[in-house]
Order: C-alpha cells, then sequence, then structure tokens
C-alpha cells in the first residue's frame, strides 16, 4: 500500500493512484515517486480530448485515483509538485459515485462542486496557486469513483537538464 508523508509522519494513501503518461515520466508527492505507464488507447483518447478542449497540446501525464467508496478521500491540498508545470491547466474527468470537491482560500467561504459521473473540472491557473481543494470522506457513497486528472508533466525536462549537469 502506498503512503503519504505529512508532517514528518507516514500515512497510509486512502485510495488507489496510478499514472499514465509519455516515456520516463514520474510524478513525486508526498514522499512517493510514480513512475509513469505507456498511455492506453482509451486514456490516449481521453487526453487528446482535454488537450482539444483547452486549446492547448500541452496534456503529456494521467494521474488516476480509484476512490472504492465514501471512505476514500484526498486531503486538503494544492496540486504544487515539482514536476507539474504550474502555468498548465489540470482537467479532471470523473467517473462513477458522485463525489464533493471543496475548494478552500483562507478569509473565502468553502465553494463544494458536486463532481457527477461523466463530469469534467477545469483548474486554469491561477486557481490552484491559492485555493486548497479535497475530496472529503461521505461515509453515505458504497460505489467506485474513479478521476481521471490531466496534466502538463515537466519530469522528464528535468530528468534531462539534470544529466546534462
Amino acid at each position: 500500500m502506498a503512503t503519504v508523508f505529512i508532517y514528518n509522519k507516514r500515512y497510509p494513501v486512502p485510495r488507489k493512484v496510478s499514472a499514465y503518461g509519455d516515456k520516463n515520466l514520474t510524478y513525486t508527492f508526498s514522499g512517493n515517486t510514480l513512475p509513469t505507464k505507456p498511455l492506453i488507447p482509451i486514456l490516449t483518447k481521453i487526453l487528446n480530448e482535454a488537450n482539444k478542449f483547452l486549446k492547448e497540446d500541452s496534456f503529456n501525464y494521467v494521474l488516476i485515483n480509484r476512490y472504492k467508496d465514501g471512505y476514500d478521500k484526498i486531503r486538503s491540498h494544492k496540486d504544487n509538485e515539482k514536476d507539474m508545470d504550474p502555468e498548465s491547466a489540470i482537467v479532471t474527468f470523473s467517473f462513477g459515485a458522485e463525489r464533493t470537491m471543496i475548494f478552500k482560500r483562507p478569509n473565502f467561504d468553502s465553494v463544494k462542486i458536486p463532481l457527477k459521473n461523466g463530469s469534467v473540472l477545469v483548474m486554469n491557473p491561477p486557481t490552484n496557486e491559492f485555493w486548497f481543494h479535497e475530496i472529503p470522506s461521505e461515509k453515505n457513497i458504497k460505489d467506485v469513483r474513479i478521476s481521471l486528472t490531466f496534466r502538463k508533466n515537466l519530469s522528464e525536462k528535468v530528468n534531462v537538464d539534470k544529466n546534462e549537469f
């Protein structure tokens, strides 16, 4: 089971996580590094749709989260990992059980967004710079939710740069 490192303590990741993308990409979060698996045809098709939707050709990576039920969650966070392009949008496709995403920012009211089956959520910059977001526990939910989160991953470039020195 994957773990996360938060405030000098290790905790189990309360969901299943997998990564797909271009060759040699990695994703590092909370002390974990996930190498990417090669994109499969259905993920390539959805990635291409995400790029068309935003009229850019920058997405090269997808993080898949599987929430088995309402007990699985993701704590309040910002997607500010060094591997991800902070100038690129983040696009999430949701499938399965409806879950709620909550956006929080100091001195502002929280914003709750229902993520219904088949919905698409786009976080354009600078949203992620100022707002935390989470998928909290919702104990009444008994079904699976799958999220596909597309991003521009810079790790290949970072790794190449490191090798050049």
